[in-house]
C-alpha cells in the first residue's frame, strides 16, 4: 500500500505537470462564406471570413467544390493567405440552373459551407445584366471546439486536486 506521504506527492507532482500544460482555447470555425459564380469566366470565387492569430497553424486547410450534389473537386492549402481569411477561384464549367456548393474546413475546429445558383445573364430579361451570382451563407457545422485530450487532461487535473486536497485532510 502507498503511504499517505507519497500519495500526496504524487497527487501535487501530476496536478503541477498538468496545470502547466499550455491548452490551445482560440480554436474556433469559420464565420461566414460567399461563394461568387462569373458565368462569362467559368469560374467559382470562394471566399472565408475565418480570423485566426497564425495563418500557418490555425488555417483553411481544404475546399471541396461540388456540382449538383456532386463532387467536383477539392482544393488543399497549407495556410491561409490572411489572418481575416481567404479567398480562391476555381475554375468551373456551368450552365444555367446547376447548383454549386463550397465547404471550407478549419485545420483545428469546424467547417462551413455555402451554395449559389448559376444565372445565365443572356436569359435575365431585366435591364440591368450582370453575369455574377453571388450567395452568403453562414452554416457553421456544430462540432464542438474541445477536444478529448482536453477533456481527459482536465479529468486528471482534478483528480490530482482530489488527492492533494485529501492528504491534507489526512495530515490533520
Amino acid at each position: 500500500m502507498i503511504g499517505r506521504r507519497k500519495l500526496f506527492l504524487l497527487g501535487l507532482f501530476v496536478t503541477i505537470l498538468f496545470t502547466n500544460q499550455p491548452i490551445t482555447v482560440d480554436a474556433h470555425t469559420p464565420a461566414l462564406i460567399t461563394l461568387e459564380y462569373d458565368f462569362d469566366l467559368q469560374e467559382l470565387t470562394v471566399t472565408i471570413s475565418h480570423s485566426v492569430s497564425d495563418i500557418n497553424t490555425h488555417y483553411i486547410y481544404e475546399i471541396v467544390v461540388e456540382k449538383n450534389s456532386v463532387l467536383f473537386t477539392t482544393e488543399s492549402y497549407t495556410s491561409q493567405s490572411s489572418t481575416s481569411g481567404m479567398s480562391d477561384t476555381i475554375s468551373v464549367p456551368a450552365v444555367d440552373g446547376d447548383i454549386l456548393s463550397a465547404t471550407a474546413k478549419c485545420s483545428i475546429s469546424g467547417q462551413i459551407s455555402g451554395q449559389v445558383t448559376v444565372v445565365d445573364p443572356t436569359t435575365t430579361s431585366s435591364s440591368t445584366t450582370t453575369s455574377t451570382s453571388t450567395t452568403t451563407t453562414d452554416t457553421s457545422s456544430t462540432e464542438l471546439p474541445i477536444q478529448m485530450t482536453t477533456i481527459i487532461l482536465v479529468g486528471i487535473v482534478v483528480l490530482g486536486i482530489v488527492v492533494v486536497i485529501l492528504g491534507l485532510i489526512r495530515r490533520r
